[in-house]
């Protein structure tokens, strides 16, 4: 759909009063063209109100009262020229930007529904081109009854799921004057699982329509828009595309009065997948049917197209073609030229543009022989990566899965070159809510942090990301994305005078050094419904991030540097320090957004309320990317006036290879009788003091102690205690954990992992260990001692 200039709307200053406001529910749920209603927001600390965001324009506030700080409301003036269809709002407050919520413009006058309504005798009456808001509660069904004329068209259109509000599978029928249902529709492919219903009236008379939950399951949160009356409903259109800036010819198909054409111009800035409006008799669809806009040449297929001789010819890629799978059966057949080894792309957009059409998509030679199909690839619609075995003539296939066909059965095919893409969307971060920290509200004086996520298609190549602008006083640190990862932490920091105030902005990433100049923008998509292990039943979305400055929050963390590299299956602990404002006693709950390759941490930690420090553990495991990554820790805690989020700035963590290396040689021994354990030393990287090392993974009844040795020492002996009663068997979890020291602390190294201890019981004829007596003389020096044999020459002197 194509992006719109960002709307804020000032609704006035009132008091701080609390973060993180809550949105949960706009009323009503719509309005007509220029008319003047009454808004209301319902939530949760939203007293502190001061601007709605609008995402599309037309919508003009008028006056604002806040009643508490659940409650507010503002007269808003919807423009006659308003787009019609769903507006994204955001309210903004002192203390943040809420979540995404829905209201729709249309171009009838709305009323509520009036109960009781629920019988066909008790069907409340309406004029025809009104538009209902109503609740469809458990076992509920409401009736609304038209007087019309034969001949006339009569359609119903519900906007349910795409409300917003809860998972509501809408139904809707058109009753006789007898009680019969004569149009009835659960869920149309345009409208997905909301549902119309369009028919021509056969005899004069009163028509009912029925509006009511599909399985009877609704509820208080079921709300509907039900738009009643003689407006067009076509179900699809074609061509299916077009260039930006063109002037073309749509035809409409599906309504039940026939098809009809109307000439409409593409804006010139469109792109992507755009609404048309149908428009008949001077009345409008209520909801759009979509094309795709891009500047490909295209043409329309000629029928008939139903083998490789009568293949409607293509341009040259990249190039897209028009179509429509007209009935059963029905296979569409498209040449196109293409040279060996051309990478192309091959890409059928029907599901995408709302069409019924399950496309199957394949290439053939101009032998006819098959040579790449597709049903489904990440999605509903057909793609293909194909590259062309030699210079020639191909030809693509199109048909229906089921091999079912219709009028509205239209399709778009794309050709195209494997071109350099780049994107960027912020990351869902929590199962079911993908609103999740999807705002940027960075408080004065302080930092907020966000992750951004990359996608790059045909090139490897780092990446810088961007703001066009950003709100004043606010400064972007974003560190560059290395080509081997697909994510990166960012952080916004606030001046401490910067002004209270914010706005919709855009990103973008791009790439950088010698790759070739490719850059993309920042989308990001929230699901207003969506059900834990089916999916999204209805989302938003768009390229303009909701990017705010807040009041001051009680505390601000900062992340100490680490002042050594952490080595490949090393760990460290890196400090956190709070400071809190005077009497700010929360506690404060800490995570890192993201991790470098190979690092790991604790999903979060909790600073007390009487701390002001915490230490995070990071270990690296031994696929640890080498170089240096910037990290960052977001600290969430609770204040008096809500929630409210800060974030440290982004500090660099070194990743090393090990200075050093242990081989841990096989020791046996027997119960009572000590031994010593041998380790081999590598010295891949170097340090000057000496290092300290710890044999640990002892079986019960082994003990020893650390040992200190100098950097290029060969081996490492640990001569270890074994008690009478230490566990028999074969120990095979002996590590060893070392430390080296460097800028005034150290750095842990684990190595030698496997080593192996086997302890064996006394053999019988061996007496009981002697327990040595206690003596004040002084002990006679003793000569020096031999140096420890390996497991493999004690075997050999044991003769085995």
């Amino acid at each position: 759909m194509i992006a719109r200039a960002t709307l804020s709307l000032l609704l006035g200053g009132t008091a701080f009063a609390g973060f993180t406001p809550v949105l949960n529910l706009i009323e009503p749920r719509g309005g007509q063209r220029g008319t003047e209603l009454e808004m209301h927001f319902y939530g949760e600390r939203l007293d502190g109100l001061q601007e709605l965001l609008a995402y599309d324009p037309g919508i003009e506030v008028r006056s604002i009262a806040v009643e508490n700080d659940k409650h507010a409301s503002a007269k808003i003036f919807i423009k006659p020229d308003a787009p019609l269809g769903e507006h994204g709002l955001r309210v903004r407050t002192a203390g943040g930007v809420s979540y995404l919520r829905s209201f729709f413009v249309g171009q009838f006058p709305t009323v509520s529904e009036v109960d009781p309504n629920d019988k066909p005798d008790q069907a409340q009456r309406i004029e025809l081109n009104t538009t209902v808001q109503g609740v469809a509660k458990q076992e509920d069904v409401d009736y609304y009854v038209c007087s019309l004329k034969k001949g006339q068209r009569f359609t119903a259109e519900v906007e349910a799921m795409r409300l917003g509000r809860t998972m509501f599978d809408a139904y809707v029928a058109i009753v006789d004057p007898k009680g019969f249902e004569i149009a009835s529709c659960d869920d149309a492919p345009l409208l997905r699982t909301d549902a119309f219903v369009s028919t021509i009236i056969p005899e004069d008379g009163d028509y009912r329509v029925l509006v009511r939950e599909a399985a009877y399951e609704g509820n208080d949160n079921c709300q509907y828009r039900v738009s009643i009356g003689t407006f067009p409903r076509p179900t699809g259109v074609f061509p299916a595309g077009a260039k930006p800036g063109e002037t073309i010819e749509f035809k409409f198909i599906g309504d039940p009065a026939g098809e009809f054409a109307e000439s409409i111009a593409i804006p010139a800035d469109a792109q992507g997948r755009f609404p048309l409006f149908p428009k008949r008799d001077g009345l409008t669809a209520p909801s759009p049917v979509w094309i795709r806009v891009s500047p490909l040449n295209h043409v329309a297929e000629a029928e008939p197209n139903g083998s490789t001789k009568q293949a409607t010819k293509l341009p040259d890629p990249p190039c897209a073609a028009h179509g429509v799978i007209g009935e059963n059966g029905d296979v569409d057949f498209l040449s196109f030229k293409a040279k060996k080894g051309e990478n192309l792309t091959l890409k059928v957009l029907g599901r995408e543009l709302r069409s019924p059409l399950d496309a199957v998509l394949a290439i053939r030679d101009a032998k006819g022989k098959s040579l790449a199909n597709n049903d489904d690839q990440g999605g509903p619609d057909s793609i293909l990566q194909w590259a062309a075995p030699e210079d020639g003539d191909y030809t693509a296939t199109i048909r229906d899965q089921l091999k079912r066909g219709g009028a509205d059965f239209t399709y778009r095919l794309e050709i195209t070159r494997r071109e350099p893409v780049v994107a960027a969307t912020l990351p869902v971060v929590e199962r079911d809510n993908s609103q999740k920290w999807k705002v940027i509200n960075v408080p004065r004086g302080n930092r907020y942090a966000a992750v951004i996520n990359v996608t790059r298609e045909n090139v490897g190549c780092d990446l810088a990301f961007s703001a066009d602008s950003l709100p004043a006083g606010v400064s972007l640190k974003a560190p560059v994305f290395h080509r081997s990862v697909n994510a990166t932490p960012v952080v916004f920091e606030a001046a401490g005078d910067a002004p209270v105030a914010g706005s919709l902005y855009r990103f973008k990433v791009k790439s950088t050094g010698d790759a070739p100049p490719v850059e993309g923008p920042l989308r990001d998509t929230v699901h207003h419904v969506e059900i834990n292990n089916q999916g999204a039943y209805h989302s938003a979305e768009s390229d303009r991030i909701a990017v705010a400055v807040i009041e001051e929050a009680p505390f601000r963390l900062e992340l100490d540097p680490p002042a050594v590299p952490i080595v490949k299956n090393g760990s460290m602990q890196l400090k956190v320090r709070a400071q809190r404002t005077e009497g700010y006693k929360e506690a404060i709950n800490l995570r890192f957004l993201w991790n470098p390759p190979g690092i790991g941490t604790p999903v979060n930690i909790t600073m007390a309320g009487d701390q002001s420090e915490a230490l995070y553990e990071v270990n690296a495991n031994g696929d640890a990317a080498p170089g240096e990554w910037q990290i960052c820790v977001l600290g969430e805690a609770n204040t008096p006036k809500g929630p409210v989020l800060v974030s440290t700035s982004l500090v660099t963590l070194k990743i090393a290879e090990p200075y050093l290396g242990m081989a841990i040689d096989m020791a046996a021994t027997e119960q009572g009788k000590p031994t010593t354990v041998l380790c081999k030393v590598e010295y891949p990287g170097k340090f000057t003091v000496n290092a300290t090392a710890e044999l640990l993974g002892l079986p019960h009844g082994a003990t020893t102690q650390p040992v200190s040795f100098p950097h290029g020492q060969a081996e490492v002996h640990f001569p270890v205690e074994i008690a009478a009663d230490a566990a028999v068997g074969k120990h095979t979890a002996m590590f060893c954990r070392v430390t080296v020291p460097e800028n005034g602390t150290t750095i842990l190294h684990q190595v030698g992992q496997g080593g192996t201890l086997r302890i064996d019981k006394p053999a019988a004829n061996t007496p009981p260990p002697q327990p040595v007596a206690k003596t004040e003389d002084k002990p006679a020096p003793t000569a020096p001692a031999a140096k420890p044999l390996s497991r493999l020459e004690q075997l050999r002197q044991q003769g085995k």
